[in-house]
């Protein structure tokens, strides 16, 4: 009866962390699904670029949202490294972007055990490390991208309609090229 009594402690607390684990990556999906579908219906209502901030990295995976008002430079990290520089010369500009509280107060951090593997943004390689950016435009437009999340032992697909920022799920990973080669 102990040994009975004790397999069946270990298998709740088991089961316990594996259904955790389902709920952060289903809590998950839903914020990014909801999100992407906000900044949409923002971009659209006040007349503005959005854009959604995703950082990749092997620790640690967060995301946020910044409104601007125009696209002046495209690659975040090279708005980054003027920031950078700018510290040092007060001739430089500094991003027209910034941290849209209303949708995202703060930077969020993708719960323990889930990451961002790779941002995939058309016309653009792959992002499996560093600091990416999904454009929303004024129009309603979205840049066709997808994002994958990975818990180690499987990925998923989180594929953004350009025309409608509705996100879609797969549960498989799935290359922006495919896609697209699909559609053709």
């Amino acid at each position: 009866m102990i040994v009975l009594g004790i397999i069946s402690a270990v298998i709740f607390l088991g089961l316990g962390r594996v259904r955790k684990n389902d709920n952060n990556i289903r809590t998950t999906f839903r914020e990014m699904t909801v999100l992407s579908k906000e900044i949409r219906n923002q971009a659209r209502l006040t007349q503005t670029f959005f854009r959604l901030m995703i950082e990749i990295k092997p620790d640690q995976s967060r995301y946020w949202v910044e409104k601007g008002n125009a696209i002046e430079l495209k690659d975040p990290k090279l708005e980054l490294k003027a920031q950078d520089e700018q510290d040092t010369s007060s001739d430089k500009k500094k991003s027209s972007f910034t941290l849209f509280k209303k949708l995202t107060k703060k930077e969020k951090i993708l719960p323990k055990g889930i990451k961002f593997k790779s941002l995939e943004i058309q016309n653009s390689e792959p992002l499996v490390d560093g600091l990416g950016a999904i454009y929303y435009s004024p129009e309603g437009l979205v840049e066709a991208s997808i994002i994958h999340i990975t818990d180690e032992k499987h990925t998923w697909s989180l594929l953004i309609n350009p025309l409608t920022g509705i996100v879609d799920i797969a549960d498989e990973e799935i290359s922006l090229k495919d896609v697209i080669k699909r559609h053709e």
